[in-house]
């Protein structure tokens, strides 16, 4: 009788266990399937945004100093999902929210015009444009109550961000902090980078390298207080900050003599490292303290980061590199006012042709890509050494003067970067992220899709859409413990990836040439 009895208990528990299974797996596949819904209206606004366009120009964007409908109301945490403690802790009033409406965040650094509005052009339409897809969002959000209320699930957030730093996103509330959210530094948003993708495309090699000679300490034009350094500073922790531990690094500054910026003292053979948070957080840290000091010298620095390159890729193939491809896109971003005293006799021609030998060299190593970015800070004169450099390697040059912000000045390098994803390989592929804190303060996972302007060759990445579920809602659907739910999470989403989504390396050169 006893073991009957326990034969009941097992078989309830395995009952209870498969349906939390099967929820978990509906709740999956229907925020993919919805986000990929919600990327196909970004990209079809994308588009026709020359419509959107003429009828939005002249209005007001920001969060905080727009009108929001009368239909504006105060769900209770179980209708939001998400509760705000200065809001009653969302037992009744749990903040003001407008279900008709969508609403626009865009960063202080990017709203410098009357009325906190932007004044950059390619953020105003990144606005503009997104404003259709307001009215699938409501829609959509409506048309799916009944699921979502099967699951004792809150129906999700809808949000796109853009590459230039716009983020839109539905129901409509205000932050509590207006000006402080920029989407791209935000976990939902570097999780659906292409580097993040181990079994699909290949991880970003990337060697960082930053003029700290004297010249470097000058003011970044006549208006500004800023520093070239400090400038060049900025723009760095951006491009750090959106490395995956699947990608490798290196930062080397360089005056008179180039050194590794968190490895001073290493000795040969210099290699680049996994972009672990640690890494990545030591790498930032040494940044920051770097200070101008001597002369200079160009070649010594290219030479070094050439030398470490191929050292790199030498110690990859020794000890058999995971990857099924040998392809390698290898990103060497470039920073300085073009000014160099050595060697002795240097001049922009033999420059040129040291640097142009150096990436033969390496791409004859094998099947190699090498994308050089260089910024030159401080003047656009298009004569300059870095310019000639970018013309002979067939790479990418952008001078910085004024009004660009260091958040935006390595968009190239992203776009870039980020071109395999636009494939018909990848036109349905979500990522889920690992679990983050939300800005309310509650952890949760997002799955995001990337957008793109599809109607140019190759497409043009535009950001990435996302909708979200609470780490509790997802823990109540599996019936499972947070690591359990977790688990479930990982086998659901990389079965789905494993069986639909793979790549070739020839996809991914045609698309980075």
């Amino acid at each position: 009788m006893k073991y009957a009895k326990l034969i009941l208990i097992l078989s309830a528990v395995l009952h209870i266990a498969r349906a939390g299974e099967e929820e978990l797996e509906a709740l999956i596949f229907r925020l993919n399937y919805d986000v990929i819904e919600l990327r196909n209206e970004v990209e079809s606004s994308i588009a026709t945004r020359c419509d959107s366009i003429r009828g939005c120009l002249k209005s007001s964007y920001d969060e905080c100093q727009s009108a929001y409908t009368e239909l504006q109301s105060c769900p209770s945490e179980s209708e939001l999902g998400i509760v705000f403690t200065v809001c009653g802790a969302g037992s009744r009033c749990n903040g003001l929210i407008d279900y008709s409406v969508s609403t626009v965040r865009i960063p202080e650094n990017l709203a410098q015009g009357p009325d906190r509005n932007p004044t950059n052009p390619a953020v105003i339409e990144d606005v503009c444009m997104t404003l259709p897809t307001q009215r699938w969002m409501v829609k959509k959000y409506w048309e799916e109550k009944t699921f979502w209320s099967s699951l004792d699930v809150a129906r999700p957030q809808m949000y796109f961000g853009s590459d230039t730093g716009v983020f839109r996103i539905y129901p409509a509330r205000q932050s509590e902090e207006c000006g402080k959210y920029d989407p791209r530094t935000r976990p939902w948003y570097q999780a659906a980078l292409p580097s993040t993708i181990s079994n699909a495309v290949k991880p970003r090699r990337v060697i960082i390298m930053l003029d700290t000679s004297r010249s470097m300490g000058e003011k970044l034009n006549a208006r500004s207080e800023q520093t070239k350094l400090s400038y060049m500073k900025q723009s760095v922790i951006v491009v750090l900050n959106t490395l995956s531990p699947n990608d490798s690094i290196a930062v080397i500054r360089f005056a008179e003599i180039p050194r590794l910026v968190n490895r001073p003292s290493q000795v040969p053979p210099y290699l680049w490292e996994k972009a672990s948070k640690a890494t990545v957080a030591n790498i930032i840290d040494r940044v920051n303290a770097l200070e101008v000091n001597g002369r200079s010298n160009f070649n010594d620095a290219f030479g070094f980061a050439f030398n470490l390159i191929n050292n790199s890729l030498e110690s990859n193939a020794a000890i058999g590199d995971e990857s099924y491809c040998d392809l390698e896109n290898i990103a060497v971003l470039f920073f300085s006012d073009g000014d160099y005293n050595l060697p002795a006799g240097a001049t922009d021609e033999s420059v040129v042709s040291f640097v142009s030998a150096k990436v033969t060299e390496t791409e004859n190593l094998g099947d190699n890509h090498v994308h050089m970015f260089l910024y030159t800070l401080g003047h656009n004169d298009p004569s300059g050494v870095e310019k000639k450099i970018s013309c002979a390697v067939d790479g990418y040059w952008k001078p910085v003067l004024q009004g660009t912000s260091p958040v935006n000045v390595t968009n190239g390098y992203q776009k870039l970067f980020s071109t395999p994803m636009g494939t018909d390989a990848f036109y349905n592929y979500t990522t889920w992220s690992a679990p983050y804190n939300f800005t309310s303060g509650r952890q949760g996972y997002t799955v995001s899709s990337l957008v793109y302007d599809r109607n140019v060759e190759p497409p043009r990445f535009k950001g990435a859409v996302g909708m979200d579920v609470s780490v509790d809602a997802a823990i109540r659907v599996f019936n499972g413990t947070l690591l359990e739910t977790a688990d479930a999470i990982k086998r659901i989403t990389r079965d789905i990836t494993e069986q639909n989504y793979n790549t070739t390396c020839h996809q991914q050169r045609i698309n980075l040439t």
